[in-house]
């Protein structure tokens, strides 16, 4: 079954409207919890809750919020205690019947506030003039510095200054949590369509001092993540509300409230410049500029520490240094977004490359060419090994694809990345610890009637993982996919870390077949027990059981040993676990060098654009993605996350944005945060080349966030092949009314 565009088991539940979403699930007794937040960037405030019952943070005594990679950033709350920092943190909540009640209350609820001038943008923030955490003395919380190989003597540069601008993931579902603590045992279930149930079993844990042993989290059907699930917040709102009513607490986040106040994603200024010579890509450095918001993300700062070896991407390149400045403002906390912190810097490192490629007279193919590093597996200067690909193939495929850009004010721009699929690694860069979990477990158990099931504690956004599972489990045993059942995201079964980072073709497949494998196994020693053979005699293939010139189908296989095995199964049933690892990865050396993954999938993409001088509108006349993401488990699958992914990529490159000025958010809802439709996304071509990854059982690789970390590059290098200009600054998302300021600039160039 592997490798066949088989149907997704999910779909006929989803689309008949049978999913079961946070907010289809009701609890006896639950209320609604409405959220209080602040309309001031920064403010002095005092809730008055003589009308209503408030819950603020005096009512219940916690732990700060946890980050895990980052022991100095700034405490962080539930609720804002005396002074809110950003528009939207909250500073007390309200609990109704239902959700109409709870917005009643909300707006009965007197809060003063006393404005105070906030610290407007990450450049101010140097300054320190204004502090957002007067306890900590500055702004400037995180400054770092890596260097990797040997400074060149001679080259020539290209500088330039890329501005990236905040979005918001915007999954089809917002945020919701349903919290039930339990004060006679003091227990705590709940239900949440969180990215990482495990991980935050343990922050919950941490903040309201309740034992691990005793925290449930499951994760029903969910729709989206993008990163915007892996945010800790409503979970602990919710909580604190339950433990204090004593009732169960729902929380679904409207759309405003996940624009303005929920993760968003990254912050940056960066100046880059790459020294080449006679065509020869030397080195890259790059100072950035981040601006956290208010607090620092609970993953922050990995998203900065992904994206290092994206600054040397795909190419040879011997010398790298790149310095980080991190500072908080007045606004939301950024943290993860599709691709963990990489499309920034692979816009950094593609357009500094197409450019090269103007200056030296030569196109954007043959730069490209001339300097991919020509065979793997490959141990780059900053550690990363790249497991296995063929780059000039790659982009010999896309250059086929795209055929040539036509007349007019048309241009073609090119990008290259490679997608990180599974581990953590270089959080090692921050964690002074030798390894932290990156693993993921699976139980697997065939029944007395012979179905079997197939659970982790992982969960799917609607990727189709059930569907890969069973495919998985399928291909190996030989049963029907109608006969295995697939349960996931619950905390109470087997452990692992969560869904993110293009981890899940990595290392739970990698876990789903090898224990799969045991599995097979142990229906052999069984059968060979019951029948009083060796277990050499025992033979499984395509789903039939052959001992002699005996057989039978594998599912009866559970029938033979339940009702005629003549002694108690010995330590288990027809059952197998598997905890595997992200393999292939290690801590950071002395010089700071790490395998930032396990694997390394190829995306080479392409576009050609046309301008409209009167609007400045960008209009994409053909995309073409090329991909390698190893050995497909289901075609149809990676070809959704492409599409999907590669949308996103689009919609942030000329549309989507949350500006702010003097703190206050000018996006609010989709009403005026702009999104790409069908009328915006092109059809796409997409190729697929497998280079089965020599790290992973199946030679799997990631696929989730490739699509969505490379089209910043390709239109903004179309932008600049259309024009016939390099670009001194670029920002993103393109505007139509920057693209009009470029051919102005150019026309009077031209008089």
């Amino acid at each position: 079954m592997i490798g066949k565009p088989v149907r997704r088991l999910e779909d006929p539940r989803l689309i008949s409207g049978r999913g079961r979403f946070i907010d289809d699930i009701h609890l006896p007794g639950e209320l609604f919890l409405g959220v209080i937040r602040s309309p001031y960037p920064r403010a002095r405030f005092r809730v008055n809750g003589k009308e209503v019952e408030v819950i603020t943070q005096a009512d219940l005594k916690t732990n700060p919020l946890p980050n895990f990679f980052f022991e100095s950033a700034p405490k962080e709350y539930p609720l804002a205690i005396d002074e809110a920092r950003y528009v939207g943190e909250p500073v007390a909540l309200v609990v109704g019947r239902d959700r109409y009640e709870a917005e009643d209350l909300k707006e009965m609820v007197e809060v003063e506030y006393d404005p105070l001038p906030p610290v407007e943008s990450a450049r101010e923030a140097l300054t320190g003039k204004i502090l957002v955490h007067q306890e900590l003395g500055t702004n400037l919380v995180y400054r770092d510095s890596f260097e990797y190989g040997q400074p060149p003597s001679s080259f020539k540069t290209v500088e330039k200054t890329f501005r990236v601008n905040r979005i918001s993931p915007m999954p089809l579902e917002t945020n919701g949590v349903i919290a039930d603590y339990s004060p006679v045992d003091e227990s705590l279930t709940v239900y949440a369509n969180t990215q990482v149930p495990q991980v935050f079993r343990t922050a919950l844990s941490i903040v309201f001092q309740i034992p691990r042993s005793r925290i449930r989290i499951i994760v029903p059907d969910s729709g989206g993540g993008f990163g915007g699930k892996i945010f800790l917040k409503p979970l602990v709102l919710a909580t604190m509300a339950s433990m204090v009513t004593g009732r169960p607490v729902k929380y679904i986040e409207t759309r405003t409230e996940h624009v303005i106040s929920a993760v968003q994603g990254p912050d940056r200024e960066y100046q880059a410049r790459i020294m080449y010579k006679d065509g020869e890509i030397l080195g890259m450095e790059v100072d950035l500029l981040e601006n956290f918001g208010a607090y620092m993300h609970t993953y922050q700062p990995l998203p900065i520490l992904r994206q290092i070896y994206h600054l040397t991407g795909a190419y040879n390149v011997q010398y790298l240094k790149f310095n980080v400045n991190g500072v908080l403002t007045n606004m939301p906390p950024t943290g993860p977004y599709r691709g963990l912190g990489i499309p920034p810097a692979v816009l950094v490192l593609e357009n500094l490359v197409s450019s090269v490629s103007r200056r030296e007279k030569t196109t954007q193919w043959e730069i490209r060419k001339r300097n991919f590093i020509k065979s793997l597996p490959h141990t780059t200067i900053t550690g990363a090994i790249y497991d296995s690909g063929d780059y000039e193939k790659s982009l010999e495929v896309l250059r086929e694809a795209l055929g040539d850009k036509g007349p007019g004010l048309t241009g073609m721009g090119v990008a290259f990345a490679l997608e990180p699929g599974s581990s953590l690694a270089f959080q090692t860069l921050v964690v002074k610890k030798a390894r932290t979990p990156y693993y993921e477990g699976v139980y697997i158990k065939m029944d007395s009637g012979g179905d079997i099931t197939v659970s982790l504690s992982t969960n799917s956004m609607g990727t189709g993982h059930e569907t890969s599972v069973a495919q998985v489990v399928s291909h190996v045993l030989g049963v029907p996919m109608d006969k295995i059942r697939v349960i996931l995201g619950d905390t109470s079964g087997p452990p692992g870390t969560g869904f993110y980072g293009s981890r899940f073709s990595v290392v739970s497949i990698s876990a789903v077949y090898k224990a799969s494998i045991k599995l097979r196994e142990r229906i052999r020693e069984l059968v060979a027990q019951v029948l009083n053979v060796e277990v050499d005699k025992v033979e499984i293939r395509d789903g039939t059981v052959r001992v002699g010139n005996r057989s039978f189908p594998v599912e009866e296989v559970a029938n033979l040993v339940y009702n005629r095995y003549h002694s108690p199964l010995d330590d288990m049933g027809i059952e197998a676990t598997e905890v595997f690892n992200s393999p292939n990865v290690n801590v950071a050396d002395e010089k700071r060098r790490v395998n930032f993954s396990s694997t390394y999938g190829v995306n080479a993409h392409g576009a050609i654009i046309e301008v409209d001088p009167n609007t400045g509108f960008i209009k994409i006349k053909k995309y073409v993605v090329v991909s390698d993401s190893g050995n497909l488990i289901n075609p149809l699958i990676v070809d959704g996350q492409l599409m999907g992914g590669t949308a996103m990529g689009i919609g942030a490159s000329l549309l989507e944005v949350i500006r702010y000025v003097s703190g206050v958010p000018q996006q609010i809802n989709l009403a005026d945060y702009w999104m790409p439709t069908a009328l915006e996304v092109p059809r796409m071509e997409i190729r697929h080349l497998v280079s089965p990854s020599p790290f992973t059982p199946l030679g799997t690789k990631g696929v989730a966030e490739g699509g969505a970390t490379v089209p910043y590059a390709v239109l903004v290098n179309a932008l600049e092949d259309a024009l016939g200009i390099t670009l001194d600054r670029v920002e993103v998302p393109i505007t139509p009314e920057f693209v009009l300021e470029q051919l102005e600039r150019r026309a009077v160039k031209a008089i």
